[in-house]
């Protein structure tokens, strides 16, 4: 019997065991560097297929802006477009100031022509027999007579006075106003731009008040909230 037997089968059984063990881990590792190699190649054809579209897409798009001539704008782009002019024109309206014409009263006309019967200040009274302050002045005239605007302005105020007669405010500008106390129709309302000598309504029964006997418009012209007498302008 040869003496190493034993220890020959040992080894011939451990190179087996090794052999095997071999051969497995080459198969495990050909295994597993196809699974990777696999992998890779897919992510590879997956990442090249969305460049491509992606630039398909980004040329599509930019051929067709510029064959339509529009541009793409964001919401944000287009409210600061629509905005700007209109802020733009809301600030040149508010610093566009329209000045004031300035008032001459010396054009002053007469509202009614007749006979002057009463002067701004204090005088006396037939109708109460006393003296009283008068802030207008007392125009003679008939029942239906035209009553007209003495300066250029703005109707202000259409108002009931004595005898349920009605009472005309115009504004001239400047702090200027006038009032026309005793007409029976008005032609004329709140609000309307009238030019001197304009005809705004006609006079009414209209005696017996203001401390006057004879029928009469009462006329008063303030400006800067005094009393002005019109007899000094009037020509």
């Amino acid at each position: 019997m040869w003496p190493f037997e034993n220890s020959l089968k040992n080894q011939l059984r451990s190179q087996d065991l090794m052999k095997k063990y071999r051969e497995w881990l080459k198969r495990w590792n050909f295994k597993g560097n196809r699974l990777n190699v696999l992998l890779f190649i897919g992510l590879a054809l997956a990442v090249t297929m969305l460049s491509a579209y992606g630039i398909y897409n980004w040329k599509y798009s930019t051929a067709g802006q510029q064959a339509s001539g529009t541009i793409v704008v964001n919401e944000s782009a287009k409210e600061n477009l629509v905005s700007e002019p209109a802020d733009s024109f809301r600030q040149l309206e508010q610093e566009t100031i329209i000045p004031e014409v300035p008032i001459n009263p010396e054009e002053m006309v007469k509202p009614v022509m007749g006979h002057v019967l009463t002067n701004v200040g204090i005088a006396y009274s037939d109708v109460f027999q006393d003296y009283r302050y008068n802030t207008g002045i007392a125009l003679e005239a008939n029942p239906g007579s035209e009553v007209k605007a003495a300066l250029a302005g703005t109707v202000a105020l259409i108002s009931t006075c004595e005898r349920d007669m009605l009472q005309v405010s115009i504004d001239h500008g400047n702090d200027w106003q006038s009032s026309y106390s005793g007409l029976e129709q008005v032609v004329v309302k709140a609000g309307q731009k009238v030019t001197e000598n304009e005809i705004i309504g006609s006079l009414g029964e209209y005696s017996q008040v203001n401390g006057v006997k004879p029928n009469h418009l009462f006329f008063t012209m303030v400006n800067n909230g005094e009393p002005i007498d019109p007899n000094i302008y009037w020509k």
